[in-house]
């Protein structure tokens, strides 16, 4: 007998055609909002937050609102609804209303999953006039059946006197906020509310850096001025507050327009950087005030000699 040893020309990784095993996220439990057994409807009037419209009018006369949920499988279903005066009205599953994003194509397998609608009250105004409308969505997510409900939107034709009172903030989201259900890395996603309160420039800040001479004079080497600004947002609820205190201002830009006839400024679409979050509470009362301090994105009112 010849035995010869033969070189193996296409040898098989080791493990193949084995059982493996490879380690995969598990889904997360589904918990549904607490609920109380009382309606709080027999102590406090409901939260109603203005939107207003003007068909063909100027950006700062057309408000926009963002609703985003997230199903984790295929096989999850989200029903996105407009409601007006109480009765469905619509359904928003294209670009009628606004814009529609059934998944996020460029993003991550995770982003792919992602539902969401940024509604133009502008085109809901043209189509059903005003009134109070309320955004609703049928979810079935990992087998558990939800309903969200957004806050009750007044819908009205945009009048400087309509809006007096109010400040409009206007975000722009990316990146990931840990503690979050969502990634936004690469999302741009555009994000709007509208509150009742002010936006105003409280204090210009000066700030100077000099040399001495021999003569103990003081020379200008470098001047600058700090514009800080303030958001005043009164009696908002706990869904408002938390999208601006743990959303809003953690946005890759953040712009104020106010709508004070009283202000010394017409101020719209102000670029600012949040700087700190004051809240106060009111006993027997479920909303709060909040106070946001900025300063100017535009860091440049600055003289220089060299």
């Amino acid at each position: 007998m010849i035995t010869l040893q033969l070189t193996d020309s296409a040898p098989q990784p080791f493990g193949s055609g084995l059982a493996t095993k490879l380690k995969g996220k598990s889904l997360p439990t589904i918990s549904l909002k607490k609920t109380n057994d009382v309606c709080y409807c027999e102590f406090e009037c409901e939260y109603k937050g203005n939107v207003f419209a003007e068909i063909g009018g100027e950006g700062y006369k057309n408000d926009k609102s963002q609703f985003l949920f997230r199903r984790f499988v295929a096989s999850d279903t989200v029903a996105i609804e407009l409601w007006k005066n109480g009765e469905k009205i619509a359904n928003l599953n294209d670009n009628t209303y606004g814009t529609f994003f059934n998944g996020f194509p460029s993003g991550s397998a995770e982003q792919q999953l992602y539902v969401g609608y940024l509604l133009e009250w502008e085109d809901v105004f043209a189509a059903f006039g005003g009134g109070e409308y309320r955004v609703k969505a049928e979810l079935s997510i990992i087998g558990v059946s939800s309903t969200f409900e957004s806050e009750l939107f007044v819908l009205m034709g945009y009048s400087d006197k309509a809006a007096d009172g109010t400040a409009r903030i206007e975000t722009v989201q990316n990146g990931n906020i840990i503690g979050s259900i969502f990634d936004f890395t690469g999302l741009n996603w555009y994000q709007s509310v509208r509150v009742r309160g002010r936006f105003y420039e409280e204090s210009e800040e000066f700030e100077k850096i000099v040399y001495k001479t021999q003569e103990y004079r003081q020379e200008q080497v470098q001047d600058k001025i700090i514009e800080n600004w303030s958001l005043e947002a009164d009696f908002i609820p706990r869904s408002v507050s938390e999208f601006l205190t743990k959303n809003a201002v953690l946005s890759n830009s953040f712009n104020v327009t106010d709508y004070n006839l009283l202000n010394e400024q017409i101020l719209r679409e102000i670029e600012v950087v949040p700087e700190s979050i004051e809240k106060t509470r009111i006993q027997d009362n479920r909303n709060a005030n909040y106070v946001i301090k900025f300063t100017s994105r535009n860091d440049n009112i600055i003289k220089r000699n060299f």
